[in-house]
């Protein structure tokens, strides 16, 4: 063998090497994420299959073995591609975890202080207040945290609400509305004049 085979020869097999760190690397990363990040990802129906059935392996060394082979099957794959498309699902992740730190927060604070409803954002609606009062009342009592979570979930789910539509006159000062409606009441007198003259 001469030296020239020899080391494309070792090139080849780092090349290898690196891709086959590279495709593990993902697959580690793919069996860690939620069954919706996954939903999020655009693959090929071969490869949503081999990640479905390596996900859906449960005992620990049987996942370790599944994850090797889905490894091995993601290395006839754009690498470069999925690995993009993690780091997207990734970033939604943070901002995920961001509303449920914030949905937790707002949670506490409704329990602890009564004068919290009026600063929550987007303001109280019918459900929360007795969700509130039951929590509380599951709080005092030392019952497990069932109303709790509900309350956690509804004020997840408003604080994923839009905020409400700003309304015409919003941030003007309140002469300046009424001026508006005044204009308008003197435009329809004008009218009314006009037509007791014809």
């Amino acid at each position: 063998m001469r030296k020239d085979e020899r080391n494309a020869r070792q090139i080849s097999r780092s090349q290898t090497k690196r891709a086959g760190e590279g495709s593990a690397r993902l697959a580690a990363a793919v069996m860690k994420l939620s069954d919706a990040q996954v939903k999020r990802l655009t693959l090929d129906d071969d490869l949503r299959a081999a990640i479905d059935r390596a996900r859906a392996v449960k005992t620990l060394v049987a996942r370790r073995r599944a994850e090797r082979t889905l490894a091995g099957d993601m290395r006839g794959y754009d690498l470069v591609e999925i690995n993009a498309q993690l780091e997207n699902v990734d970033g939604s992740s943070d901002e995920n975890v961001r509303q449920f730190h914030l949905a937790e927060e707002w949670r506490a604070k409704l329990i602890a202080d009564p004068a919290a409803l009026a600063e929550f954002p987007g303001g109280a609606d019918d459900e929360l207040p007795r969700l509130i009062d039951a929590a509380r009342r599951e709080r005092d009592t030392g019952k497990p945290p069932g109303a709790a979570r509900s309350l956690f979930r509804h004020v997840s789910d408003r604080l994923k609400e839009p905020p409400p539509a700003a309304d015409e006159h919003e941030g003007e000062a309140p002469d300046a509305a009424l001026e508006d409606v005044e204009d308008d009441e003197d435009d329809e007198d004008d009218d009314n004049s006009d037509a007791e003259r014809s």
